[in-house]
């Protein structure tokens, strides 16, 4: 069938797995489907059933959620083609994924993988372990891109019943629950976020449990350890922001074992203090520890001073660091230490280096949508790549080989309102410098008809393909293509668009036709919950413009009560509110991170019920009829308005 092509595997290692009827995909198209523990982007064309991996290397695109163009799967996110049979790209590049065998039979379409052994102990295992050992029970927190190996070992955890996870809906729930636990307990529990906007969620219950000398550990995931100081897309200091909060915050490095949590816990606990502990993502997929065993001593840098009752709570074997006492504070300890007959010892420890591993910086490409027809085709050409930036109309054009960035030149073009425009070049290696001295010129109006016709036509394959995906999918859930031409036909051309992040994103960029609407966005945090209290500013800025809040339920959840403000000062706000019942980027991360899919299921009350409670518009539609009519009924109506939609759990 594709013989050298697929998975080098023996028959003898295959397992053959049914992912559907002969109808689960139709000709010229690509759907998503699971094989044991494979995702698979499954394919139908003129040359017949294709089955590749679903991630695409380059950003981590779904390829399942692609389109089919002249044989060829293209990339959702970055226009890049591949074979959806064999998993090749054309031309000269050597980028592949993974093909897999497929054939249809009798009762459907099958699907050959070969299964993962099931994962081992890991570091982050044996640091679930040792919280647990220590008499951590209880965790509530927030699965996502940057902590999902970690989340991994809690969920082995709270499958063998070590511990309870309780999954929240917004990371500020998170610590103050924890906070709660600990003043009724004694015990620390655990808040657990990811990085960069999780992580700064928890700070107000962080200092909640410090000003009461309640006992909290804080957990958060943080990016890559070789991409810290490159300002990488969420990248916070967490050390330093939550620092101020925390007795003792430290970034957990692969050099370290899981000692830490049972040195993190004993902190919290006898001090009646705040510990955070940040795991980047790259140690959470260190291998366990062999050199793991009790007898290796992990203090904080910064010990605070000491209070009586915590210290003669301490058992007699006891080690305290006074390291960074001064000489009456070690005077203390010593006298304590004779009244409570401790074996307190002053320990000079020697300072680690702080440096990271030598490594080059990864090239970070701008973000932007995954998009249009123009966007796509021209990645396809593979001569540069525009992006745009929401904040600042500020284009960027990298030209160069795509493969080598050493190489690329880097073209800055910023717009002004008189009709001119700054340009500055360099090379991406000259970046970490001074910018290039910046020319301001007038842009001079070409008319290019043979331009003009490609783009026509381009618009005209573009619509076709949206219309297609109009049906329901195969959960009889509305798609995004059908939620966004909809909301197309029937948004004012002055609006101002305030979107969250997640799968609701990317499927704006793909689908919606601006016409002249403004976007405002969270950007580079890419912060969850931002569309509602963003459409508010945007109202309060622009009160005489109809704004229009888009979010998934994950998002909308996190600052839901906010809608009672938007209906006590009547603000002109329409909100999109696109309902699956699922975080469902993070599943999509779970699963192309060949993590177990966990802790993303939702549980939610009636939106639409909510708005009308509210006594402002309110309404849930589940068809492609109620669709088209509730989107014209919400803006036809004057006020503020919800409508909640039955949608898809994929961007389709």
């Amino acid at each position: 069938m594709m013989g050298n092509e697929l998975q080098e595997e023996t028959m003898s290692e295959l397992t053959w797995f049914r992912v559907g009827d002969a109808d689960v995909v139709a000709l010229n198209e690509v759907t998503v489907v699971q094989a044991g523990h494979h995702v698979i982007a499954l394919s139908k064309t003129a040359d017949g059933w294709g089955a590749i991996a679903n991630r695409c290397p380059h950003q981590g695109g779904p390829l399942g959620e692609g389109l089919i163009e002249d044989c060829w799967l293209v990339c959702p996110w970055h226009g890049w083609e591949y074979d959806p049979q064999s998993g090749e790209t054309p031309g000269p590049f050597d980028d592949r994924v993974t093909a897999y065998q497929v054939e249809e039979r009798g009762d459907g379409v099958y699907v050959a993988v070969r299964e993962p052994a099931e994962h081992g102990s890991t570091l982050m295992t044996q640091l679930v372990d040792r919280l647990v050992e220590e008499g951590v029970d209880t965790v509530f927190g927030m699965v996502g891109h940057s902590n999902l190996g970690f989340a991994d070992a809690l969920r082995a955890a709270e499958l063998d019943g070590s511990l309870r996870y309780i999954g929240i809906r917004h990371e500020g729930a998170a610590a103050f629950a924890a906070s709660a636990y600990g003043k009724l307990t004694g015990r620390p529990a655990v808040c657990f976020a990811i990085a960069g906007p999780g992580a700064t969620n928890l700070y107000t219950g962080m200092w909640d449990a410090k000003l009461s000398t309640t006992p909290l550990l804080a957990i958060t995931g943080q990016i890559p350890t070789p991409q810290l100081g490159t300002r990488a897309f969420q990248e916070v200091p967490l050390e330093q922001a939550l620092g101020p909060a925390a007795g003792w915050s430290k970034r957990l490095s692969a050099s370290d074992g899981p000692e830490v949590a049972t040195a993190m816990v004993n902190y919290a606990t006898t001090q009646h203090d705040v510990a955070h502990l940040v795991i980047p993502d790259d140690v959470q997929l260190c291998p366990r520890d062999p050199r793991s065993g009790r007898g290796r001593l992990l203090l904080p840098t910064h010990f605070p001073s000491l209070r009586v009752t915590p210290l003669a709570s301490l058992a007699c074997s006891t080690l305290l660091s006074t390291r960074s006492l001064s000489s009456a504070e070690v005077a203390h300890v010593q006298q304590e230490r004779s009244l409570l007959s401790l074996n307190v010892s002053t320990l000079q420890l020697r300072q680690h280096s702080q440096q990271r591993d030598a490594c080059p910086k990864p090239t970070r490409w701008p973000p932007e949508f995954s998009g249009g027809p123009v966007r796509q085709f021209q990645q396809q050409c593979r001569h540069g790549r525009i992006s745009s930036s929401s904040s600042a109309a500020e284009w960027r054009h990298i030209r160069g080989s795509r493969r080598s960035a050493r190489s690329c030149e880097l073209i800055r073009i910023r717009l002004h309102h008189d009709g001119t425009h700054t340009t500055s070049r360099c090379l991406l290696s000259q970046m970490q410098g001074p910018l290039p001295r910046r020319s301001r010129t007038a842009v001079p109006a070409v008319d290019r008809p043979e331009l003009r016709a490609w783009l026509a036509a381009r618009w005209e394959w573009w619509r076709a393909r949206k219309e297609s995906r109009r049906e329901v999918d195969t959960d009889g859930r509305l798609t995004s293509a059908a939620v966004f031409d909809d909301l197309g036909r029937e948004i004012p051309s002055d609006a101002i668009v305030a979107l969250d992040v997640g799968n609701t994103t990317y499927s704006f960029g793909r689908y919606f036709e601006a016409d002249g609407q403004r976007v405002v966005m969270s950007g580079w945090l890419g912060s969850i919950g931002y569309a509602l209290p963003g459409a508010i500013g945007a109202a309060a800025a622009f009160p005489d413009l109809t704004v229009v809040a888009i979010a998934g339920d994950g998002g909308f959840a996190q600052y839901a009560m906010e809608l009672a403000t938007v209906a006590k000062y009547g603000l002109n706000i329409k909100v999109v509110l696109l309902s699956n019942d699922e975080l469902g980027k993070i599943t999509a991360e779970q699963q192309l991170a060949d993590t177990h899919v966990w802790a993303t299921s939702l549980k939610n009350p009636s939106w639409a019920g909510m708005a009308t409670s509210l006594d402002i518009f309110g309404r849930r539609v589940t068809t492609p009829q109620e669709l088209e009519a509730g989107m014209a009924d919400l803006f036809n109506h004057t006020g503020p308005g919800l409508l909640e939609i039955r949608s898809s759990r994929l961007q389709y």
